[in-house]
């Protein structure tokens, strides 16, 4: 009889605790604490950022307050220039066709480009605005013309200015005192561009 009992009990499993149910490799064992360590933690904090959500529809919302508007433009007055237009239009007889070249505009005159916050390929410039404020002040013989049509462009690049923005100078005048701070170009019609600002020479 006891032989018989001794070999059903060769056949039966052992019984082994659950850790040690099969053998496992160190990194087997690492991957298996790490991954289940993590899993745990993120379900608790799930958990506890949906309680804590959970009241935050019952709390008091402050309604938030808009800028004041200008009742001429709807723009924040702030950012408004408004203030710097004239009142009542301006009666301009003349037909102001402006076909300009990228380069921009340059005029036979002392006036310097009050767009101080882009830069000019040379120093005697001007932006579209300007190029047609002189000509309108020209052409109608009204000086009060000019003034009126470049006060918002002061005042805009005013405001540029205290907001971060920077005075820049033309590129004639970065390549003539050595302050130009892109390499020159390689392209030879774009270097005989460089040469010819260098020298003032109209382009």
């Amino acid at each position: 009889m006891e032989p018989q009992k001794e070999a059903r009990t060769l056949c039966e499993p052992a019984v082994r605790p659950p850790a040690a149910s099969r053998s496992q490799t160190p990194n087997e064992e690492e991957q298996r604490e790490g991954g289940a360590a993590p899993a745990a933690a993120a379900a608790l904090d799930a958990e506890a950022d949906g309680a804590c959500a959970d009241g935050l529809w019952e709390l008091p919302v402050e309604p938030a307050e808009r800028r004041p508007e200008c009742s001429r433009c709807s723009r924040p007055q702030k950012v408004c220039l408004c203030p710097f237009l004239p009142v009542h239009p301006l009666h301009i007889s003349t037909h102001l066709y402006i076909i300009q070249h990228p380069a921009e505009v340059q005029l036979k005159t002392n006036i310097s480009s009050q767009y101080v916050i882009r830069m000019q390929p040379t120093n005697r410039c001007l932006s579209t605005l300007e190029c047609a404020a002189v000509a309108l002040s020209i052409l109608e013989k009204n000086s009060y013309i000019q003034e009126t049509l470049l006060r918002p462009l002061r005042a805009l690049c005013s405001f540029q200015l205290q907001h971060g923005a920077q005075i820049r100078l033309s590129k004639e005048h970065l390549l003539k005192n050595g302050l130009y701070p892109k390499p020159m170009p390689k392209n030879k019609r774009k270097l005989r561009k460089m040469e010819l600002l260098m020298n003032s020479v109209k382009i």
